[in-house]
């Protein structure tokens, strides 16, 4: 079991042809979830073979328009797509009166409920089974909000030979013990899921930190993670413009993540300005080592870990 991470978008300000603007997609266990929706960004979800029909939600970090320029279209693709389920949308206060807005100017009329959530505070804003999202401010132009996928931990390995030394008869008791259910035999014994389970295992942790200058905030939010999403506009040197601009370096980027603690760091939301991409990830590995710069579709399988 694994999450898969697909980037649609890796640039920063406007879409070029050889890299679009800020969307990322993560698929777990069939479902999607989408962070920041780019212009364009239905058009790369597309290309990346990616289903829309398993969108399950949306997290908008703030209302710059290289983070949600595409959204009226996707939505709208989406109903002519014939979706009648819910889609939760969760972004920065004033989101339910921009679609108000686009609502009354007839440019989004999605035919399926939209649930809107405006962020105004630190904590969980969406729960599913055995996972949740946190969100955590940054600090950019404007108000703007990371977040985090938190899994919840797993049972430890079933020891079959255990359970056979327990005279346990395979079949509906094994999965009741791997569920973390008791379990009473016909010779009245009861076994606990401890005494065939091995240690609970640890879910995955991936955080989502764009756009912000160096913050407390974004430590915490990627404290531990497993993965950590970072912008990364401009290399490690121009700190001083990125400051300015109210951004990170790769140099930031790569102190967040160990400051975090976290166990691998990839960069986004590059200037369009940089053709490559060798002198980000350089600089940062100088400073935290597993570090990579994402492209346009690159596709990452975090795999979870047994303990």
């Amino acid at each position: 079991m694994s999450i898969k991470l697909v980037f649609l978008g890796t640039g920063s300000g406007k879409p070029m042809p050889r890299r679009n603007v800020s969307s990322m997609a993560l698929f777990r266990e069939g479902e999607l979830f989408l962070f920041d929706c780019g212009e364009a960004t239905q058009i790369q979800l597309t290309r990346s073979q990616l289903r829309p029909g398993a969108l399950e939600a949306i997290f908008l970090t703030h209302f710059h328009g290289d983070h949600v320029n595409g959204l009226p279209g996707l939505i709208g693709s989406l109903t002519l797509n014939q979706r009648t389920r819910p889609l939760d949308i969760i972004g920065p206060r004033g989101l339910k009166k921009w679609f108000r807005c686009l609502h009354d100017l007839h440019i989004l009329r999605p035919g399926f409920p939209v649930r809107i959530r405006e962020v105004q505070e630190s904590g969980q804003v969406y729960e599913g089974e055995n996972f949740r999202f946190h969100t955590g401010p940054l600090q950019h132009r404007i108000a703007t909000w990371g977040y985090a996928l938190e899994e919840e931990e797993r049972p430890g390995r079933f020891d079959v030979e255990r359970a056979k030394e327990l005279a346990i008869p395979p079949g509906p008791l094994f999965g009741r013990l791997q569920s973390g259910q008791a379990v009473q035999l016909e010779d009245g014994r009861t076994i606990e899921p401890e005494d065939v389970l091995g240690p609970a295992r640890p879910g995955l942790k991936i955080a989502y930190v764009t756009d912000t200058i160096p913050c407390e905030s974004a430590v915490e939010l990627a404290r531990d993670a497993d993965v950590l999403i970072h912008e990364a506009t401009y290399p490690a040197g121009e700190e001083k413009l990125a400051r300015q601009r109210g951004h990170s370096t790769a140099a930031d980027a790569a102190r967040c993540a160990k400051k975090a603690k976290a166990r691998r760091l990839i960069m986004t939301h590059i200037s369009q300005k940089y053709l490559h991409l060798d002198e980000f990830v350089g600089g940062a590995r100088q400073i935290f080592a597993n570090t990579e710069a994402a492209r346009d579709f690159s596709t990452f399988e975090i795999k979870r870990r047994d303990r």
